[in-house]
């Protein structure tokens, strides 16, 4: 008789679901009663989806958030947060800070060319 046992208590890591190696995923089996194998990201998938914390998630994502509960800052209504102009200003100003940086080589350049 084959006994469902989650994931989470068969892997010793946190991060089960980012290990899927087969080299990297034994090293992090914790049930030294039971043989090692192998889970397939397709498993653990279907394993997280049966699990009472994937059910509470995939219930709590069936439902809209309702925008009038949450603050007004958090949300964005522009495409873009900053002007054009200010991408401009930034970016010329850090040409700017690079050329003064790199003055001395642009100095250098321009006598040694007249040579």
């Amino acid at each position: 008789m084959l006994i469902e046992v989650p994931i989470s208590e068969l892997l010793e890591s946190d991060d089960s679901l980012q290990v899927t190696s087969k080299k990297d995923q034994e090293q992090y089996w914790v049930d030294k009663l039971r043989p090692y194998s192998y889970i397939s990201v397709a498993q653990s998938g279907e394993a997280f989806k049966k699990f009472h914390v994937g059910i509470s998630q995939r219930v709590e994502l069936a439902h809209p958030y309702p925008k009038e509960r949450s603050h007004k800052a958090a949300l964005t209504y522009d495409k873009y947060t900053v002007t054009k102009m200010e991408i401009f200003k930034a970016a010329f100003a850090k040409e700017i800070l690079l050329m003064k940086r790199d003055a001395w080589v642009y100095a250098f350049k321009t006598t040694q060319v007249p040579m």
